[in-house]
């Protein structure tokens, strides 16, 4: 489950390939054995991994301590103290890189010239979220994404720095939670009246609706035909979302 996003540039590339994405996103709770019940509180973490490339000394619980706060604005269960956790999710930054712009769907910038050695190659930071319950031998949810490195480097000062990690992080940590569709973050963001303070980069939806009439496939078992489910892939950003139609008519 790849998703990778610039917040404020699109790539010239565009959709890249269009392959298998309709079902990357929701990696389906339940088929990874996960009990939605039993998430109660959660414990956020930063590793201690590559906070010094960025060129300031960066405090880890400074960074976990805003995360968490994001997270918790949206209702997820994540706390900062509790005496009894039941998940753990932490975040691991790995080196930036001057790479492909990965493939599948993509919003790093990356050298729109062909003919250039570095075509479609871009500066990007892989974040890691990891979703683990404490005590389980069940393997851990990760969700990976990737974000443009522009704004951490030339006049950017430390506080811009901090701000943009915690943004980027808390975007990656969201989309994870997001998809576990936790029955107490789903109440207070589908009322009108949630105004929060922050909100991700980008969050991705998927939308299921019957197709339209007519559209109906043969059920080999039981000698019926069954509509067709069309789905819709939004990703919300700051600015305009993004809708994907798939199925029936794709657009």
């Amino acid at each position: 489950m790849n998703l990778y996003h610039q917040p404020t540039h699109f790539a010239v590339i565009g959709l890249l390939i269009f392959s298998g994405l309709a079902n990357a996103p929701a990696f389906a709770a339940d088929a990874a054995g996960i009990d939605k019940s039993a998430i109660t509180a959660i414990e956020f973490s930063l590793a201690d991994d590559n906070l010094e490339q960025f060129g300031f000394s960066l405090s880890r619980q400074q960074i976990a301590e805003r995360v968490s706060k994001n997270l918790a604005e949206w209702q997820f269960p994540v706390k900062l103290t509790d005496p009894h956790f039941s998940h753990t999710l932490e975040a691991r930054l790995d080196k930036i890189v001057h790479q492909e712009t990965p493939v599948g769907f993509s919003f790093s910038s990356g050298n729109a010239d062909p003919r250039a050695a570095d075509f479609q190659k871009a500066d990007v930071l892989p974040i890691t979220c990891r979703f683990t319950r404490i005590g389980s031998k069940n393997a851990a949810i990760e969700h990976n994404m990737t974000f443009s490195t522009r704004s951490f480097f030339g006049d950017a000062s430390q506080a811009k720095v901090l701000e943009k990690l915690v943004d980027q992080i808390s975007t990656t940590c969201f989309n994870l939670l997001d998809d576990l569709k936790l029955p107490s973050a789903d109440k207070k963001t589908d009322t009108t009246t949630f105004k929060p303070a922050w909100m991700p980069s980008v969050q991705v939806v998927i939308k299921e609706e019957p197709s339209p009439a007519g559209s109906k496939k043969p059920d080999t078992t039981k000698n019926e035909t069954n509509r067709v489910i069309d789905k819709q892939l939004i990703i919300n950003n700051q600015g305009s979302p993004l809708t994907l139609h798939l199925g029936h008519e794709r657009r």
